[in-house]
């Protein structure tokens, strides 16, 4: 038996209206990190698409803004801190729909591995920018570190883990504006190689220029997936957002109309910033080394610190969502009540923060320890990128499904809550797909495992936890013929 204190936490719930509009936002672009995800994809995309990666970029996330409708259109039915299982639900299989809950944490919990690991590594760069190379042992206590003090901001509260995100945002984009100057000044004396961005950047097709129509886009746009990964973050705020229907929604749409723009011009500017043989070089050191270029010394550190500032910001996020699928899937008694532990002073699920924060450096040890585990390890970080593709399919698909009612109605909701979701969904879907062939076969095989294994869950869940009030509350609702579609 739960015992009082245990039942209050559970009761207590999370702390209502703390998150604005502008709040959610800072949330969907912070936890994307546009500086650390261009540190661990420029190169990437550089050796898939050369000089023509902008146009991806670019495509890419004008398809992720058509999901961010789809998501939009989903909150305004129902804002929910286990926005993903709840939303699939309703409109697929609620089997399906917690399977969807469970990749939400796979995603986010896989890519927090990999971002401890450049967090230790630009960390120790900014303190000490020598070339030497860190032991692994002093990489994963800074890394720990890091993940002990943000878990402990993380459970203070939802309104000083977002005053904290604003700052890092503004550290961020002020250091990155500033080299971007820096960056076109240098391309325009073409040293070393440097190229000034170009209108060839965005050809689609072409002997000379050109991404290779759509069999480049999708080799190119696999990796963009990773770009991209986390800007639905805000949709499991709902509980704790003002205007709750419509803000998450918003910031969603807004977040990923922004970053569409400023990773295209980012991509476009740093690719350039020398030879593309020294930019594939470099890997996800790339911004360290263009930082040393531009600034050579001590203020050479600024453009790494962005890339720090950036992944710090972005552990913190990617704790905070899956934190909050957790706590719903125990509320609705799916998973082991743990999860659903609330701190009675600040109103977060702490339990569930502190598992979470914990994953991380626990798998970093055999990830710097041990070769065959690295391997291991990284593949799984790679996959993630492929499963939140399939995540993003899945979602998008499902609001369409949701509404298929409504379309007929009028031309707007056709459009709105139709074509512009589903075309995002089948974008992500046929990117997924196709990432299947192209990448190396254990990313593949990986990805496929763990989508398999999530869903797997969700129907074994249902079959163990039928008297689930989430389960019954479905059943009920379809019985009375009420359809969340008719209620948004």
């Amino acid at each position: 038996m739960a015992t009082e204190e245990q039942q209050i936490q559970q009761e207590l719930g999370l702390r209502e209206d703390s998150v604005s509009l502008w709040g959610d936002f800072v949330v969907s672009i912070a936890n994307v990190a546009p500086s650390s995800s261009v540190a661990y994809t420029l190169a990437i995309l550089v050796a898939f698409a050369g000089h023509i990666a902008p146009l991806a970029v670019l495509i890419v996330g004008l398809a992720m803004t058509a999901c961010s409708v789809g998501y939009a259109s989903l909150n305004r039915w129902r804002a929910h801190a286990g926005a993903p299982y709840v939303w699939v639900g309703e409109a697929v299989t609620p089997s399906i729909g917690v399977g969807t809950g469970l990749l939400n944490v796979a995603v986010s919990t896989f890519a927090n591995v990999g971002n401890i690991t450049l967090a230790g590594a630009y960390f120790l760069f900014v303190v000490a920018p020598t070339g030497h190379t860190f032991s692994n042992p002093l990489t994963w206590v800074v890394a720990t570190a890091i993940m002990g003090v943000l878990v402990y901001l993380s459970i203070r509260g939802i309104r000083p883990s977002v005053r904290l995100q604003w700052a890092f945002v503004f550290i961020e984009y002020s250091a990155m504006i500033s080299f971007v100057i820096l960056a076109l000044i240098h391309e325009a004396s073409h040293a070393g190689g440097a190229s000034l961005p170009s209108i060839h950047d965005f050809a689609f097709s072409g002997a000379v220029h050109g991404i290779g129509g759509f069999t480049g886009l999708a080799k190119a746009a696999v990796p963009c997936g990773f770009l991209y990964l986390g800007w639905e973050a805000t949709a499991v705020l709902g509980e704790e957002s003002t205007n709750r229907k419509i803000n998450p929604g918003r910031a969603m749409m807004m977040g990923c109309l922004f970053l569409t723009i400023w990773y295209t011009f980012l991509i476009a500017v740093f690719e350039g910033v020398s030879s593309q043989a020294n930019v594939l070089q470099r890997g996800t050191d790339v911004m360290a080394y263009a930082g040393q270029l531009l600034v050579p010394g001590f203020f050479g550190r600024a453009l790494p610190l962005a890339v720090l500032v950036a992944v710090i910001g972005t552990c913190q996020i990617q704790m905070t969502e899956p934190s909050r699928v957790l706590y719903a899937l125990a509320r609705d008694k799916l998973i082991p009540r743990v999860f659903g532990f609330i701190n009675q002073k600040h109103q977060t699920p702490w339990a569930g923060l502190l598992i979470l924060a914990a994953i991380p450096p626990a798998l970093l040890i055999p990830y710097l320890a041990n070769a065959s585990a690295n391997h291991a390890i990284g593949d799984i970080i790679s996959s993630d990128g492929m499963i939140g593709l399939f995540m993003y399919f899945v979602v998008a698909c499902a609001s369409v499904w949701f509404y298929r009612d409504h379309l007929k109605h009028n031309a707007t909701k056709l459009i709105v809550l139709g074509i512009i979701p589903l075309l995002g969904g089948l974008f992500m879907g046929a990117i997924f797909f196709y990432g299947l062939t192209t990448q190396a076969h254990i990313v593949a095989w990986v990805a496929v495992i763990i989508i398999v294994i999530v869903f797997a869950l969700g129907f074994l869940i249902k079959a163990l936890r039928p008297s689930s009030p989430y389960f019954n509350s479905i059943k009920e609702r379809r019985e009375q013929g009420i359809k969340g579609a008719d209620e948004a």
